[in-house]
């Protein structure tokens, strides 16, 4: 596997957690949304699933050009 591979994988991970973290908040602050949570913290989690490898790869690419 190469070095972008890893670091996409690291900085994905990272991403993940930063971007569910975020999206909940938004769930739980808003009050229309906070009166059933469960359904639109499942969207951010697919989001963030969906999202995150396409921002971890686009960083470690930048990482790597940059260096």
């Amino acid at each position: 596997m190469s070095t972008n591979f890893h670091l996409a994988s690291m900085i994905g991970s990272i991403a993940f957690i930063v971007l569910v973290g975020c999206g909940f908040i938004v769930v739980l602050t808003v009050p229309a949304l906070a009166h059933k949570p469960i359904y639109p913290m499942l969207t951010v989690v697919g989001v963030a699933l969906v999202v995150t490898p396409i921002i971890g790869w686009y960083v470690a690419t930048r990482m790597q050009q940059l260096r």
